[in-house]
């Protein structure tokens, strides 16, 4: 499932109900045991519903089966996934372009680790977190960060790491980044752990990302373009990839002044919108009313006036990828009408904004496009860099908000950038199982 808010509790009692049967059905205890997970999921009942699994998968199996498990680079390790997993693996790459390659390297080591071979697990955390548009693994002080870590796996001296920037926008009472690192030796994996986590909590301002712009300025800086490919506009606080709902039209309604000057491509997630275009018909024109359907408490509605349906479609799109590459998605019932210049593409169910086919499924071709709006907050950087003239994180509301001290936290403890950290607050390292 993508991000969203809490899932509802009987989801995951279904869930571990599915899996303590398969579990049971099998003719011999296995060596090990396998799991995919995301890392920061909550219900309505716990605050850390992966080490709930993990525990309970522990306590069916027993303490000599190898437990292996993988995570998004954005998982919160918890101490209870750390006491009931032998090896954690985690995402190396943001945009997320390593699933396949964190599962393997999960197997790898849960073989190796089943077959006797010594794997030690280390874990440092750093009270920190940071927006999803601020950081990526392509460049600057993270990309530099890992490539310590895979220096020190390329030289045999450990046997895996994962660096763990935590979810944002996660509230919950026990929450950090982390760092986890394996190999043969106890002690060579926690020294490798306390380094990578010290150069972690030194690159924290960092990771807060670059100053946000405004729309009109991002409009601006579109108009005056001359290289012949797009500026983008990342909405990334009404991200549906980090839990947002993709209903705000704050950018649309931003944008209005340069319907008729710039070739845009916007998108918002609203089923009465679509609804409405699906009865006007192809070729109809009217004003429709947009966004704010999901959480009106975020945003508010924006009237489009003079708008023409120009197609409908049933929302089935293959992704382009990178990351996920040829995965089928169905947005629900898609309406596309034009306002001026302005092509919006309305969904009943907002996902995968950040991949290429999300327009060109609907016959928006965004290099043809001045300005193209994206609804994430890094995942697209993979598929829309090499085709971008600029890409602009922009100052606009939702639930994913980029500025994180302005968002309602309730549970969070002393995390930066909330509150002031010191090295002393890195945490000691743990070795685990």
């Amino acid at each position: 499932a993508k991000s969203g808010g809490p899932a509802d509790s009987r989801v995951v009692d279904w869930f571990w109900q599915k899996t303590k049967t398969a579990l049971q059905a099998l003719p011999e205890k296995p060596d090990g045991i396998l799991v995919s997970l995301h890392g920061a999921t909550v219900s309505d009942r716990s605050e850390d519903v992966c080490g709930d699994l993990l525990e309970s998968i522990r306590a069916l199996v027993g303490q000599q089966v190898v437990i292996a498990a993988a995570f998004d680079l954005h998982a919160n390790i918890t101490d209870k996934i750390m006491q009931n997993a032998d090896i954690i693996c985690g995402y190396q790459t943001y945009p997320h372009i390593d699933h396949y390659e964190t599962g393997c390297r999960t197997a790898n080591l849960a073989v190796d680790r089943a077959e006797n071979r010594p794997l030690k697990t280390a874990c440092v955390t750093v009270g920190m977190m940071a927006p999803a548009h601020g950081y990526t693994t392509g460049r600057g002080p993270l990309k530099a960060l890992m490539e310590k870590g895979h220096a020190l796996v390329s030289q045999h001296k450990i046997a895996d790491f994962s660096v763990f920037q935590v979810q944002p926008w996660l509230d919950v009472k026990e929450i950090a980044s982390a760092v986890v690192v394996t190999a043969e030796e106890e002690s060579v994996a926690a020294q490798a752990a306390e380094m990578l986590a010290d150069e972690l909590f030194s690159i924290r301002e960092s990771l807060l990302g670059e100053k946000l712009q405004t729309v009109a300025e991002v409009a601006a800086l579109a108009a005056e373009n001359k290289s012949d490919k797009p500026v983008i506009l990342v909405d990334s606080a009404d991200s549906p990839n980090a839990g947002a709902t993709g209903d705000c039209a704050a950018v649309i309604e931003q944008l209005l002044p340069w319907r008729d000057k710039l070739k845009i491509a916007v998108s918002v997630n609203d089923a009465p919108a679509v609804r409405q275009a699906f009865e006007m018909g192809v070729g109809a024109t009217g004003d429709f009313r947009l966004g704010g359907s999901l959480a009106p408490e975020l945003s508010k509605p924006v009237t489009v006036t003079d708008c023409t349906v120009k197609s409908l479609h049933l929302g089935e799109i293959y992704l382009e990828g990178p990351a996920e590459r040829h995965q089928y998605r169905n947005l629900g019932r898609c309406a596309v009408i034009t306002a001026g210049q302005m092509h919006i593409l309305i969904t009943e169910r907002g996902q995968n904004n950040g991949d290429r086919q999300f327009y060109r499924g609907f016959g928006i071709e965004p290099t043809l496009c001045d300005l193209v709006c994206v609804k994430a907050c890094t995942s697209f950087r993979a598929g829309y860099e090499p085709i971008s003239a600029a890409i602009c994180n922009t100052e606009t509301p939702g639930a994913a908000g980029v500025v994180l001290t302005e968002l309602p936290f309730h549970k969070l403890p002393p995390l930066f950038p909330f509150h002031p950290i010191e090295r002393k607050d890195i945490s000691e390292v743990k070795c685990y199982r």
